[in-house]
């Protein structure tokens, strides 16, 4: 057998099973495996041809041992670069159809203005996006709809969507997509033209908490709160024939800052009281970020804070039946839409991006961040874009800590772009992965009637000590 080392990127447990074991977490991966003590031993203590050859196979297969003249990290970007540069099946194209949005969250990061992408520049778009997709082997399109608020520009979602199929032409190739979207206007025909005739198979609705946290957070231009609305249309489309019918996931993001961490838990409790915790695909947690110089980080959690309270969140939500989901992240091979790939983004004035959070954001003017106009540069080809070179950068300087970071391969470097403005990126999970690491130990041995009570004994034993920034 080929000479091993112990691979660097592995996240490694307390002592479990009366000190007699413990779980490896392979970040390469995306494995976890629980070993023996002595095992670990050996592996730590460059002891690995004392293995028996069944347990090295495990291990190699998991990526827990690896060549030993590897560079990993040379790896881990040439992996992650040849993935954004090899064409795949699908065409994603972020679309912004208006400007306008009729909540004046203090987080967010836009100028909202009543603007909706002209129908000239909706036939350039298409004319792009048909152009992108017939040079390429795709063989089918996906299209993100987002704001400011996309179902404000419904009536140019409509128009895209029947200029973009007429331009392809052809039944057997599909259109689909997913929309963000607060929400206050989603009623149930709503719901059922998205997923008939837009072929929406994700809808992501923010709650930030219960109702008067909520409002205190996600309040109208004119200062009125919006989530009774919010919520009885969820209620109401979730609990449709046209939602039971349909192949369509909602998501619930919960933004989360020092005004609303108490309103969290009710809003868990509320979403299980009403049965909708069992039909939504999952409701997640995200600290509040600086977004376009706003400072809005300045009210945040601080990251350990917000890993903690988010990791009891978790437990309460498996406690209460919530659909269980993996709690370890998976390789994530990119980053996102602005570090490779050939994804952009359109806003409402024709403007072409490869991020999501820059339109609308006055900070970013006069940028790099445009690449142009679909005015003028609908048939360019943009080969310089930023955070193209994020992989090379993270590889060859120690400019940010993803360099030396065991999670890379699952994390990807969370946000150049907050990088660069000074925010570090780290994710919340790298400041409670050694506790997520018993959590998910604990979910899948647990039999079904013990699980209750050992989870209540697991949130009990946790204390601020156990998150911190894992190195």
């Amino acid at each position: 057998m080929q000479h091993l080392k112990y691979s660097y990127y592995i996240i490694v447990s307390a002592p479990v099973e009366e000190n007699t074991k413990r779980i490896l977490y392979s970040t390469r991966s995306g494995d976890m495996l629980l070993v023996t003590e002595a095992c670990y031993q050996a592996l730590i203590t460059d002891a690995i041809d004392l293995l028996p050859e069944t347990i090295k196979l495990k291990l190699i297969n998991s990526k827990i041992l690896v060549p030993v003249d590897e560079e990993e990290l040379s790896t881990i970007i040439r992996e992650n670069i040849e993935y954004a540069e090899t064409p795949n099946n699908q065409l994603y194209e972020v679309i912004q159809p208006t400007a306008m949005c009729q909540l004046g969250c203090y987080y967010c990061g836009q100028k909202h203005t009543k603007d909706t992408l002209e129908d000239s520049l909706i036939d350039k778009m298409v004319t792009r996006i048909h152009s992108k997709f017939t040079q390429s082997t795709y063989n089918e399109i996906y299209l993100g709809w987002f704001g400011a608020e996309p179902l404000m520009g419904i009536s140019k979602m409509r128009i895209i969507y029947d200029r973009l199929t007429q331009a392809i032409d052809n039944p057997l190739i599909p259109i689909r997509g997913k929309i963000v979207t607060n929400g206050l206007s989603l009623k149930v025909g709503i719901f059922q033209e998205l997923v008939s005739k837009f072929k929406i198979d994700k809808i992501e609705i923010t709650l930030d908490g219960a109702a008067d946290f909520h409002d205190a957070h996600r309040y109208t231009k004119s200062g009125e709160g919006s989530f009774e609305i919010i919520y009885n249309n969820l209620k109401n489309f979730l609990r449709s024939s046209d939602f039971s019918k349909s192949n369509c996931s909602v998501v619930i993001r919960c933004n989360v800052d020092e005004k609303n961490i108490n309103g969290i838990e009710p809003l868990i409790y509320q979403l299980a009281n009403d049965n909708l915790h069992t039909l939504i695909d999952t409701l997640y947690f995200v600290g509040v970020y600086s977004w376009g110089g706003n400072d809005a980080h300045k009210k945040a959690l601080t990251k350990e804070k917000f890993a903690m309270l988010k990791l009891r969140w978790e437990i309460l939500k498996v406690g209460l039946g919530y659909k269980h989901r993996k709690r370890l992240m998976a390789r994530k091979l990119q980053t996102c839409v602005a570090t490779g790939g050939n994804s952009e983004v359109y806003d409402a004035f024709g403007n072409i991006y490869n991020c999501t959070e820059i339109p609308y954001a006055d900070f970013y003017n006069g940028t790099s961040y445009k690449l142009g106009n679909l005015s003028s540069d609908y048939k360019s080809i943009f080969t310089s874009k930023p955070h193209n070179d994020w992989y090379a950068i993270v590889r060859d300087t120690n400019r940010f800590p993803c360099h030396s970071c065991k999670l890379l391969p699952v994390c990807g470097g969370s946000c150049p772009k907050s990088w660069e403005e000074g925010n570090p990126a780290c994710p919340s999970f790298k400041f409670s992965i050694a506790k997520e690491l018993e959590f998910e130990y604990l979910l899948r041995k647990e039999p079904t009637e013990d699980l209750s009570k050992s989870l209540k004994t697991f949130d009990a034993s946790l204390s601020e000590k156990d998150f911190y920034r894992y190195e």
